[in-house]
């Protein structure tokens, strides 16, 4: 799978967090910006960024219930680098685009949670890059191969600059839900100006497009 990712103004991989969220849970149901702080419809992130430094860096997120009130917590996935064929952070040479090229499984295989980290209350801790001794992976629970899926950039306290759709973060009518067993390419462009713009033009997202083949 292979996703584009642009913004009006050159990305800033140390101040802003771009991030690709995933519901692989198969009820169709979009994850939207505005349901950031309660992951309805989460089931996993690939965030980008966010390092502090000039250099750009990527983690995934899997969403996971507490079991308890609390509702919802994330924890950090070692990612297996035999599953990301190329992470290009300026792809366009211009320096507002970025694309990222992985193999499905990485959403599909999970290292056993008995074997990693405590689960963390934010999604701040870096991966190390190949996934934990005797981190026997498993089948992510209740994934599917309908996958719901929505682009956000955030501030390095994950509170939503702008997403994808026309309306921004506060857009709940978006939908991007993509069939995996098929072969597509689905572009989507925001038209310019904005119709929501942002201060920010670095988290200003202009241009996404995911390609799947089978």
């Amino acid at each position: 799978m292979y996703i584009r990712f642009r913004t009006l103004g050159p990305l800033n991989f140390s101040s802003l967090y771009y991030v690709v969220v995933f519901n692989t849970s198969g009820n169709g149901q979009e994850p939207y910006a505005a349901s950031f702080a309660s992951y309805t419809n989460y089931s996993f992130a690939l965030v980008f960024g966010g390092t502090g430094v000039s250099g750009a860096s990527y983690q995934l997120l899997q969403v996971i219930s507490t079991g308890s009130s609390a509702g919802f917590t994330t924890r950090a996935i070692p990612i297996n680098p035999i599953y990301v064929a190329n992470f290009n952070p300026n792809s366009d040479g211009q320096g507002n685009e970025f694309t990222f090229t992985f193999n499905r499984s990485l959403l599909l295989t999970v290292p056993n949670p008995n074997a990693t980290a405590t689960p963390s209350p934010s999604p701040s801790a870096t991966p190390s890059p190949t996934p934990a001794p005797n981190a026997t992976p498993t089948i992510a629970p209740g994934t599917s191969t309908l996958w719901a899926i929505n682009f956000f950039s955030t501030d390095l306290n994950f509170n939503p600059i702008d997403a994808i759709a026309n309306n921004g973060i506060n857009d709940v009518s978006f939908t991007y839900v993509v069939d995996t067993t098929t072969n597509f390419d689905q572009p989507v462009n925001k038209p310019l100006p904005p119709p929501v713009p942002v201060t920010n033009q670095s988290a200003q997202i202009i241009t996404i497009e995911v390609i799947n083949s089978p």
